[in-house]
């Protein structure tokens, strides 16, 4: 699926996107469900193959659903919360920079094994744990990194924008055989994790921007995933 050997952050989205396409493009794909859609989806750019029957937006928050689009169907659901109710299954389920919300991503994936059809395929898009901004992100006081997101990142909160959740990284890594492991007894036929490293939160913080570089690159060059930013987790029922 993704094929780049030297996996840098700023390639992340767009493999993404590309795995998102290649799998909406088969033609065993025909329900869609992409978490956490509601102001920016994933597919926004390229108009739907004539075989996709339904494309469903899910969000926990009822507010954030009443902004999409009727051309979708929607579902209010916490995605690692109680799903009993849910009657829908899907051939493609997708999130991109949701997953590190979930305080629970064992529950998380549970619920998506259980919301795929047979050979369906999820796919997440995540930063992960142990890059430094997100490590700090996941150590320090909520209101404290709200603060250094305002002062680093601060389009993030103008009208457009959402500002910041709290993150949790709960099953966010970018090695295959830790997350294989974690999720071995879901029942998933498959799971491969694509890890990608650097970020762009030092970019205003000379020398420090430097030596987190050097190390990003260092571990890119010799897999070492434990220090990856992001990655892209594909499972399969």
């Amino acid at each position: 699926m993704i094929q780049s050997e030297m996996r840098w952050h700023l390639n992340c989205r767009q493999d993404y996107l590309e795995a998102v396409w290649a799998s909406i493009q088969d033609e065993k794909t025909r329900r869609i469900m992409e978490i956490g859609g509601t102001t920016s989806r994933s597919t926004s750019d390229r108009p739907l193959p004539s075989h996709i029957t339904s494309f469903t937006i899910s969000d926990i928050s009822a507010e954030e659903l009443d902004h999409v689009s009727d051309e979708f169907d929607t579902l209010q659901i916490d995605a690692c919360g109680d799903i009993a109710h849910v009657t829908q299954t899907f051939d493609l389920i997708m999130s991109k920079f949701c997953g590190e919300h979930m305080p629970d991503g064992k529950q998380f994936h549970k619920n998506m094994h259980q919301l795929l059809n047979e050979g369906g395929v999820a796919i997440h898009l995540v930063p992960t744990l142990f890059a430094s901004p997100f490590l700090i992100n996941w150590m320090l006081p909520e209101g404290l990194t709200r603060k250094a997101v305002q002062l680093l990142q601060p389009q993030r909160f103008d009208k457009q924008n959402t500002g910041k959740f709290p993150a949790y990284y709960s099953l966010c890594r970018g090695s295959t055989r830790y997350m294989r492991n974690a999720l071995a007894d879901i029942g998933f036929s498959d799971v491969e994790v694509y890890e990608y490293y650097g970020h762009h939160y030092y970019d205003k913080l000379f020398g420090l921007r430097q030596l987190d570089n050097w190390l990003s690159r260092l571990c890119a060059r010799r897999s070492w995933s434990f220090y990856s930013s992001y990655a892209i987790i594909v499972t399969r029922r």
